[in-house]
């Protein structure tokens, strides 16, 4: 099965259901079961299925992938992206993820 980590500051809202995507650069994702483990301390693991992924562009981002986050708008979604990959290019192709906790 799959392991897709994530922040642990996104994990009160995965379980909430307010962030049902993650948009990820160079970091291999398949449709179908996954694990996904927050990196706290101790970890946090939840079962989840991959449902969709979707390959755009970095400027091609709209506000409603930002708002399946939980993020106000897609400037704020690029912003936590650019946190999270130091260096993402302009023109970086990313993989927007859309998932179901099991």
């Amino acid at each position: 099965m799959q392991l897709v980590t994530f922040d642990p500051s996104y994990l009160d809202w995965v379980r909430a259901g307010t962030k049902t995507k993650t948009t990820r650069y160079r970091e291999p994702v398949e449709l179908g079961p996954a694990r996904f483990r927050f990196e706290s301390d101790p970890p946090v693991f939840l079962d989840a299925v991959v449902t969709g992924i979707r390959q755009v562009a970095l400027d091609d981002l709209k506000d409603e992938d930002a708002a399946a986050e939980n993020f106000a708008d897609a400037g704020a979604l690029v912003d936590a992206l650019r946190y999270h990959y130091p260096g993402l290019p302009q023109d970086a192709a990313v993989a927007v993820v859309s998932f179901e906790l099991t």
